[in-house]
C-alpha cells in the first residue's frame, strides 16, 4: 500500500506485562506489523488468552504498547498525551464490546447520543440527534427510541451499541467479541449489519472474535498466536 492507501499502521508493536509478585514478565505481543486500508474489513482470531483484546485496545488507544508505534492517518498516536488520545477516541474511533455497556436509566436515543455529550460545541449536537434517529431507523429500531435497554432483546441492545459507536462518524470501528453474548440468529443478523454499515458508510471494521461465522464475513482474517500476528491465506477455506 502507498501511504495514501493506509488508514492504520502498526510498526513493531510489542506489549509486556510485568508481574509484581515474582518479578517475571509476560510478552503478549511481539513485533506486530500491520497495515489496514480505509474501508477494509478485518477479523483477528486466536486462542483464548492470546492477546487479541490487548491488541485491539492498543489500536483503539485504550492501552499503550510497551514498544513500537500505532499510526492513524500517519499520525503517531503513541506521541499523544491522554487528553489528545481521548479526542481521537471520541471523534475517530468507535467501539463495540461483547457487553453493550448501555446506561439502564437512559432511553435508546439518549444512549446513542452519549459520545456527543463529550463535545463542548452545542451546535454539533443537533446534527448528531438527526443522525442518531436516522441510524436507529436504519438498524430497525426507529420504533424503540424511547425504550430503556431492559426492554430490548440482546440483539437489539447490540444494535444500539453499534449505532452509538457510529454516532460521531468514526473512521475506524473496533468490535471485541460483539456476537459473544448472542444466539446464532442474532449473531448472524449483527454480522450482516456490521458489513452493511461498512459498505454504506465506508468505515473500516476490525473485529476480534472466537466466532468463525463472524470471521468468515471479513475480507481478511489474521491469527494471533504466541504473540505474533499472521495472515491466513485463503481465509474463507481455512475457516471451514
Amino acid at each position: 500500500m502507498t501511504p495514501a492507501q493506509v488508514l492504520l499502521k502498526l510498526e513493531n508493536v510489542s506489549k509486556r506485562f510485568d508481574s509484581v509478585s515474582n518479578g517475571s514478565n509476560v510478552e503478549v505481543l511481539l513485533d506486530i506489523n500491520l497495515q489496514i486500508a480505509p474501508g477494509e474489513t478485518l477479523a483477528i482470531i486466536g486462542p483464548s488468552g492470546s492477546g487479541k483484546s490487548t491488541l485491539l485496545n492498543i489500536i483503539g488507544t485504550l492501552d499503550r504498547p510497551t514498544s513500537g508505534k500505532v499510526l492513524l492517518r500517519d499520525r503517531d498516536l503513541s506521541s499523544l498525551d491522554e487528553e489528545d488520545l481521548a479526542g481521537v477516541r471520541n471523534r475517530q474511533i468507535g467501539f463495540v464490546f461483547q457487553a453493550h455497556h448501555l446506561l439502564p436509566q437512559c432511553t435508546v436515543l439518549e444512549n446513542v447520543l452519549v459520545p456527543v455529550l463529550a463535545q463542548s460545541d452545542a451546535a454539533s449536537r443537533e446534527p448528531a440527534l438527526v443522525r442518531g434517529r436516522s441510524l436507529l431507523e436504519r438498524v430497525g429500531l426507529g420504533h424503540r427510541l424511547d425504550h430503556r435497554p431492559g426492554q430490548l432483546s440482546g440483539g437489539e441492545r447490540q444494535r444500539v451499541a453499534v449505532v452509538r459507536a457510529l454516532i460521531n462518524q468514526p473512521q475506524l470501528l473496533l468490535a471485541d467479541e460483539p456476537t459473544g453474548a448472542l444466539d446464532r440468529t442474532a449473531a448472524y443478523e449483527l454480522r450482516q449489519l456490521l458489513l452493511e454499515l461498512n459498505r454504506e458508510n465506508g468505515v473500516t471494521l476490525i473485529v476480534v472474535t472466537h466466532a468463525l461465522d463472524l470471521a468468515r464475513g471479513m475480507a481478511r482474517v489474521l491469527e494471533l498466536k504466541d504473540g505474533r500476528l499472521s495472515e491466513m491465506k485463503a481465509a474463507q477455506s481455512a475457516l471451514v
